[in-house]
């Protein structure tokens, strides 16, 4: 028997055990068992330093093992940001490239997760690398208005992506509201930062946050844009529209596991 498949059986064997223990001794066992587990962190090696991932659920584990492999064009992207910067990472999951730019130690970060479960991931990798202080982490959505979305999302499936505009078939038949706001919104009522660089990564509603920043694209602060889009749909021409309006240009479309990002710049006219 090789050594995975018998520490398997032996944690198996011991969750068994566990469910057969009366009530309050299996809570409280339960309970601090789940709590090391939290507490035992995952750690990867990055040009910049450890990084570590808190890990819950299979989902969570695949995001710590590729976070410089599943979209290496996007960490290449964040690594020639300008120094002492801003970035908003919409859409952030659990936290993968909000973490990498803030140990850039140059970065400010803000990350938009409307999930809950997604929500508490990314702020508990926040606490973990101490860059609670570089990272704030809102459990906000965005869009084109200030509302309550309900997201089809399972607090049972950590990691997962999750969409405001579920299809019949979606396998996450739960519900969750949540908050949506602007871009326009964030920085003129809120009173946050004008970003120099945006990552917006949410199926379904980019057309919707873009829509919503009309006076924060026209910025001069605001740099780069790196959206994940379908290019040639009619959202995203409608989008591209949007942006070479507001003086951005396509410098960059690289792609990852069948999906394509495209990377926006100010154009020099």
């Amino acid at each position: 028997m090789t050594e995975r498949a018998d520490t398997k059986q032996e944690f198996e064997s011991a969750f068994h055990r566990l469910r057969r223990l009366p009530d309050s001794a299996r809570a409280r066992l339960q309970s601090r068992f789940s709590q090391a587990l939290l507490d035992e962190t995952f750690e990867i090696d990055t040009p910049k330093g450890p990084l570590k991932f808190v890990i819950l659920g299979r989902g969570t584990a695949i995001r710590a093992l590729s976070a410089l492999t599943k979209q290496p064009a996007t960490i290449q992207w964040i690594e020639s940001f300008r120094p002492d910067s801003v970035f908003w990472d919409v859409g952030a999951n659990v936290g993968v490239f909000a973490l990498y730019a803030a140990l850039r130690g140059d970065t400010r970060v803000v990350a938009f997760e409307p999930a809950a479960v997604n929500f508490f991931l990314l702020a508990a990798n926040c606490e973990a690398n101490d860059l609670d202080t570089k990272v704030d982490c809102l459990l906000v959505g965005l869009g084109d208005e200030k509302a309550i979305g309900h997201l089809a999302v399972s607090q049972f499936s950590p990691a997962k992506s999750f969409s405001f505009r579920a299809t019949p078939d979606q396998k996450h038949q739960r519900q969750q509201a949540a908050l949506l706001l602007s871009m326009d919104q964030l920085v003129e009522e809120y009173g946050l930062a004008c970003p120099n660089y945006i990552k917006i990564d949410v199926p379904g509603l980019t057309e919707a946050i873009v829509a919503g920043g009309e006076h924060l694209l026209r910025q001069p602060e605001l740099l780069e844009l790196h959206i994940e889009m379908r290019e040639h749909s009619g959202t995203g021409q409608r989008i591209l529209e949007k942006l070479t309006q507001a003086g951005f240009e396509v410098v960059g479309r690289p792609a990852h596991a069948g999906a394509t990002d495209l990377i926006f710049a100010r154009s020099a006219s």
